[in-house]
């Protein structure tokens, strides 16, 4: 597990708030392991091109051009778009956006898609921010962000005569201050993810989007919600850090209007209210409070594909999104993954929702994968080894984007009020939609597979600047050399420093925040680099400033609880 506490404020002080979620990604694992596929049957193979021969697959979209959920690629004519908690149906993708969980229920074998399910796990205010860890607790749960967690803005803001500016990153939320009817309430935001540990003792959403909108004004029973495990108990009923009050509330058990005493201990609910909870958070008087389940669309005994994290990992069995997976017949010498490891499994859901037996398994990003990110332009771009996979080359770093990477292009004016859904850049478009962008900067957050390849998690066009940028643990070999300047590799990148420029995070708290203090770069030092590229090296000059820096975050250091590892 890292210690990120004391790095992570520090990054987003020095950092502009674009490039602060991604150069911090780069610090937020240990370092060594890479990610790899255990096993997997589906013969995706990340191409993106054909849907497994699944009835459901649950999962996150990464791209859009009909949809893309867990390297699949689902086609959208014919489908409907599902909200579970008010039942509301649309036709095509409309609404939907990348980072999204659905639930795609599609015809077998086939790779089109008949119903995309939506059910968000947390809409309302965020009442509390912790920079220390990378969490935000909103509607009483624990949600935790991570260099995979997407941002989107819909406030009305965005388009006045003098508009706002577009929310990107963690950086922009706000949290509550005060409490009761002196309380200014924080941003509002509706968070996609997967339900993780369910026990309130450490997060219970690892989130994949953050949508940001203005507070709702509407009669929706939903318009604030918390969905996760119940606990029930003779004093009544809590999601996490929620007690509902269900003094009016209408609920619904297996689909039919039900008495609420019908709850059970350990069950998945959906509780959802027209109006605002007192702030911060703590009880929901609920309207509607509805039976959900870890796999929202109905899929007992059929074949499931579900993305997810691992939470607990036992003797020949793992669980993800509360379902325990029963990996006894996967592969002989498969290996389980580790907790904090986001994974892709296939298997035949019981009867009862809460266990899968699998018959694959694809790690798709390990918690201890040494992570790095890089802001760069792009200076080729070639087809991968694989079908539907390139090779992008970025500071002179080749990195394999497949299906699995999201991808956002925000190099355009207005992209924040952009359909997502019209957005052309997928991975089946990916090498001429970039060959035909007028802006080639890049900013990639990506991790080492078993052979040390890279292989990007996210890969954001930005608009055109001649800033480059590289955040990761320094390299053993070559050594690092002091001097003036001082000379060290990040992933094989040669960075050129002047001391006077090396900063160490130490210096940035408190009221030495604005001093600057001459620090030796050592081996496996956590770094982040911003500067110009010369010759092929980032060149960090004599004087610091927000675009020219290294910061020296030191090591980072283990500690026992495995609850974070990996997720931040």
């Amino acid at each position: 597990m890292c210690n990120w506490k004391i790095q992570a404020g520090a990054i987003r002080r020095w950092l502009k708030p674009g490039l602060a979620l991604a150069v911090a990604a780069g610090l937020a694992a240990c370092g060594g392991g890479g990610g790899s596929t255990s096993a997997d049957s589906t013969g995706s193979g990340g191409t993106g091109t054909t849907a497994s021969p699944t009835v459901v697959s649950s999962g996150v979209i990464t791209a859009f051009g009909s949809v893309f959920v867990n390297g699949h690629r689902f086609g959208t004519n014919s489908a409907r778009v599902i909200d579970d908690d008010t039942g509301v149906a649309t036709a095509g993708a409309v609404g939907l956006e990348v980072g999204m969980v659905v639930d795609v229920r599609h015809r077998d074998n086939a790779a089109e898609a008949d119903e995309l399910h939506v059910h968000p796990l947390v809409r309302g205010f965020i009442d509390a921010a912790d920079t220390t860890t990378g969490r935000i607790t909103v509607m009483g749960q624990t949600v935790q962000l991570s260099s995979a967690t997407g941002f989107s803005d819909h406030r009305a803001c965005l388009t006045a005569a003098t508009p706002c500016t577009a929310i990107a990153t963690a950086a922009g939320l706000g949290a509550t201050t005060g409490a009761g009817s002196t309380a200014t309430p924080g941003s509002f935001v509706t968070v996609n993810g997967f339900l993780f540990n369910g026990t309130g003792t450490a997060a219970n959403v690892v989130a994949t989007l953050v949508s940001v909108a203005d507070a709702p004004t509407g009669a929706s029973p939903f318009n604030f919600k918390a969905e996760g495990v119940a606990t029930v108990t003779t004093t009544g009923v809590s999601i996490n850090g929620l007690r509902l009050d269900l003094s009016h509330t209408v609920c619904v058990i297996a689909g039919q209007p039900a008495n609420c005493t019908g709850l059970a201990n350990g069950q998945v609910v959906s509780a959802g209210s027209a109006s605002a909870p007192a702030l911060p958070a703590t009880v929901l008087a609920a309207d509607r409070v509805r039976q959900s389940a870890r796999v929202e669309v109905e899929a007992a005994g059929n074949s499931v594909e579900l993305e997810g994290v691992v939470s607990t990992v036992g003797t020949g069995s793992f669980v993800v999104r509360g379902i325990t997976v029963n990996a006894s017949a996967l592969p002989a010498g498969t290996a389980l993954p580790a907790v904090g490891d986001e994974v892709r499994v296939l298997g035949t859901l019981s009867a009862t929702g809460d266990t899968l037996q699998a018959t694959s398994l694809a790690v798709e990003h390990q918690a201890q994968a040494a992570r790095l990110a890089l802001l760069g332009d792009v200076t080729s771009v070639t087809a991968g080894a694989a079908s539907g996979t390139f090779t992008v080359t970025v500071l002179g770093q080749p990195i394999t984007v497949n299906a699995q990477t999201r991808l956002a292009d925000m190099s355009v004016r207005d992209w924040d009020r952009r359909d997502p859904t019209v957005n052309a850049f997928n991975i089946t478009s990916f090498a001429s939609y970039l060959a035909a962008s007028v802006s080639q900067h890049v900013q990639i957050v990506a991790e080492s597979d078993a052979s040390g390849a890279l292989v990007a998690r996210s890969l954001t066009i930005l608009p055109a600047a001649t800033e480059v940028a590289v955040a990761g643990p320094v390299d053993a070999s070559p050594a690092p050399v002091g001097g003036t300047p001082t000379v060290f590799f990040v992933h094989g990148i040669r960075v050129s420093a002047a001391p006077s420029a090396i900063v160490t995070a130490s210096n940035n708290r408190g009221s030495g925040s604005g001093r600057t203090t001459t620090t030796t770069v050592a081996a496996g030092d956590q770094v982040v680099v911003t500067g110009t590229l010369s010759a092929g090296s980032i060149v960090v000059a004599a004087t610091p400033s927000e675009s020219n820096r290294v910061l020296d975050v030191g090591t980072l250091r283990a500690e026992d609880d495995d609850h974070d590892r990996g997720l931040f």
